[in-house]
């Protein structure tokens, strides 16, 4: 056996433990935290208060929130980014819940690096940060993969200090090992479109996972929207500015955002004026969708605790680790998809999609074929028109064209698959600042000008002016 073979072998040997190595750590961190955390926890509280049902519900509530989020720690920090975007997706129905059991603290209150450990850190990946900056001891905000630490420079311009910690950049790779050995091991029982287009996201998180292990990575991304910004002479989205000389792959020095985070107001923490919510979601809502639809780059993790409402009523956007990119082709198709769903269009959407097989795969698909596959989108459309509506989000009609893309055996990118999700993260989000926000009316003038409309597509629209004024406005 070859030097080359043996290496391998181990690797594969090493993938095959990895599922059952990662199912043992989540199993021991639900049984440890949970299972005997929780029982422990309500004991120990009511010894101390000489009494079991002195215990009140708001206690009983923080004992079990402290549990899951040991459980989540436990785990890693995967599975803290996934509970992040969960959160961010319940909208204001889940905000009860959230607060109940304080669940918002997974935004920025994870276990800490210890002062000599940060300093060592520096040290090594910014070994000149002493000459330039007064970094404060305790951090700002620790999340489950990095923390960061308030600094100011010598001049008194105000800084952050971002850190990779270490172990938990370790097991974000041990996770993201067991991940794709789970899907090597599925991949050949994965049958159907839905089942492949599963394991297909799957592979994608992953590779943007290790991508955010990366903070050069972070910060090329930052630099590029900043670009963007500049060229679109956008006044609403704030990204920071970086001190180059001091980042690496492991550190990254950005200029530090003044404001409100998202995540307080969501939660309630931070109460202001429901006409203020109302801008704010509409803002959030409208300049995000621009990122997806007209930059073609755009923030792919747009939980509630990446983003804050600066003093200046602009919308400050950071941790940039996990990012999506549409290239022109992918753009053209989205752009011919949202043309038709704006319009309701399904002859249009029936002639994008021929369109889509024919240039990636070289077939084509007869349109009654086509038109099969769309019967449960042209239902969603149809019901809305119903007594009572049921006005499916606007991501709910992007899936289902998407769903019946796969059914034809037409590929998708995977930079449409990131914006789907995306979309659907910031839908929720927009939801829980302001329950009322109409995704439709804002994101109506971006979708339209991203879908490049044709002049028969403003005839089309002209003519449906009625049935989508009641339709779409009223959501």
């Amino acid at each position: 056996m070859t030097k080359k073979s043996s290496k391998s072998s181990l690797r594969s040997r090493f993938q095959l433990t990895a599922i059952p190595t990662e199912i043992l750590r989540l199993s021991s961190g639900w049984w440890k935290h949970a299972n005997f955390g929780i029982p422990a926890s309500l004991l120990k509280t009511a010894i101390n208060q000489s009494a079991f049902m002195s215990l009140s519900d708001q206690k009983v509530y923080s004992i079990v929130g402290d549990a899951f989020l040991n459980v989540v720690d436990s785990w890693g920090p995967m599975y803290g980014k996934v509970l992040q975007i969960w959160l961010s997706r319940l909208g204001q129905k889940g905000s009860a819940i959230i607060e109940k059991l304080q669940l918002d603290r997974v935004y920025g209150d994870w276990p800490a690096l210890s002062w000599a450990e940060v300093q060592s850190l520096l040290d090594r990946d910014s070994p000149h940060w002493r000459d330039r900056l007064k970094v404060e001891v305790v951090p700002l905000g620790v999340a489950s993969l990095s923390q960061v630490h308030a600094a100011e420079d010598f001049d008194g311009r105000k800084w952050v200090v971002k850190i990779l910690k270490p172990k938990a950049a370790v097991r974000l790779q041990e996770s993201i090992l067991a991940l794709e050995s789970a899907l090597t091991v599925a991949e050949p029982f994965s049958l159907t479109p839905a089942a492949k287009r599963f394991i297909k996201d799957m592979r994608g998180l992953c590779q943007g996972l290790r991508l955010e292990m990366s903070l050069s990575h972070e910060r090329q991304t930052m630099n590029r929207v900043r670009d963007m910004i500049a060229l679109k002479k956008s006044k609403v989205v704030k990204v920071p500015e970086t001190m180059a000389e001091l980042c690496s792959d492991r550190v990254i020095v950005m200029e530090r955002l003044v404001g409100t985070k998202i995540s307080d107001i969501v939660s309630g923490r931070i109460d202001i004026s429901k006409a203020a919510r109302a801008n704010l979601a509409k803002s959030v809502l409208s300049e995000l969708l621009v990122q997806i639809f007209e930059w073609g780059l755009f923030h792919a993790d747009p939980h509630a605790g990446n983003i804050m409402l600066m003093d200046d009523g602009s919308v400050g956007l950071y941790d940039w680790g996990l990012a999506g990119e549409l290239v022109e082709t992918d753009r053209k198709y989205i752009a011919g998809i949202l043309r038709s769903l704006v319009t309701l269009d399904i002859e249009k959407l029936i002639d994008v999609l021929q369109q889509m097989a024919l240039e990636t795969q070289g077939v084509t698909i007869d349109r009654q074929r086509i038109a099969d596959e769309l019967k449960k989108l042209s239902s969603l459309i149809k019901s809305s028109e119903g007594e009572p509506p049921l006005k499916p989000s606007f991501n709910v009609l992007i899936e289902s064209a998407f769903d019946a893309a796969e059914r034809l055996h037409i590929t998708l990118p995977n930079g449409l698959l990131m914006m789907a999700k995306s979309l659907m993260t910031i839908e929720g989000l927009a939801r829980g600042i302001d329950e009322n926000v109409s995704f439709a009316r804002a994101a109506g003038p971006v979708l339209f000008r991203a879908a490049r409309p044709e002049f028969s597509d403003f005839v089309q629209m002209a003519k449906q002016l009625p049935k989508l004024a009641g339709k779409w406005l009223k959501k």
